[in-house]
């Protein structure tokens, strides 16, 4: 069955190199990284011209906000139908459906929408990568907009960490 993964210009050449999306946090628990199993997130449906909260990062820089458009990339993958479980269904199995409306709330977007995998997707799975039209931007404390192609970020976080807040890579 056909998903759509997600993913930020900065871990495109991480994924294409190792031929693997990894799994990440599941937000299982609203303080504990980890707490259940990690998954790929996945969309049903690709995503349109708008992108929901989830999938933008925002970091504040010294005379500037920096917007990381975390959908510039769309990997079409072809699952087995069995593996795949819809969020909602998958927060309940681990009694923390109490938070989703939260997530909805913070992501923008409904649960119903959301799918994960609860291993990593190897490359004989993805059916396409492309790149889609992004929101990357940069907002200059004087209003200026740049608009960059994409925007590379250093981390020293595990790239299995939680990015940001949202949680969704």
């Amino acid at each position: 069955m056909i998903f759509y993964h997600y993913t930020p210009s900065n871990h495109i050449d991480e994924i294409r190199e190792s031929q693997v999306i990894k799994t990440t946090e599941s937000n299982l628990h609203h303080e504990i990284e980890h707490y259940g199993p990690d998954v790929v997130w996945l969309f049903k449906e690709p995503l349109g011209d708008s992108i929901p909260k989830m999938m933008k990062s925002t970091a504040r820089l010294s005379g500037a906000t920096l917007i990381i458009d975390k959908a510039q990339w769309e990997i079409t993958v072809d699952l087995p139908q069995s593996e795949v479980i819809r969020a909602d269904k998958f927060f309940k199995k681990h009694n923390a459906e109490w938070l989703l409306p939260y997530l909805e709330e913070a992501g923008g977007s409904k649960a119903k929408t959301w799918y994960v995998i609860q291993r990593p997707i190897p490359s004989e799975e993805w059916e396409g990568i492309k790149e889609r039209s992004h929101q990357n931007r940069v907002i200059k404390n004087d209003g200026q907009v740049l608009r960059p192609k994409s925007i590379k970020v250093e981390s020293s976080t595990n790239s299995n960490q939680k990015e940001n807040d949202d949680g969704i890579r």
